[in-house]
């Protein structure tokens, strides 16, 4: 009884380590805005969308006052 315990315990141990490996895996690979704050840094692209996006919201507010609240 001692040995199939004891067996028992072991391929436990190992099942639980192969669950932490899985689980630290899938919690490394979520998307999270951390990983990519800061990645259009320096982008002409991207501060031309800003530009875009500050002027059209500007020309909104010179519409009046019910638009592009």
């Amino acid at each position: 009884m001692a040995q199939t315990l004891e067996r028992r315990v072991e391929e436990l141990e190992h099942k639980l380590a192969d669950l932490t490996t899985q689980f630290a895996d899938v919690k490394s690979s979520q998307k999270d805005w951390r990983r990519t704050f800061g990645l259009s840094r320096g982008d002409d692209g991207f501060k031309e969308m800003v530009s875009l996006g500050r002027d059209y919201r500007q020309s909104l507010r010179h519409q009046g006052n019910d638009a592009g609240s």
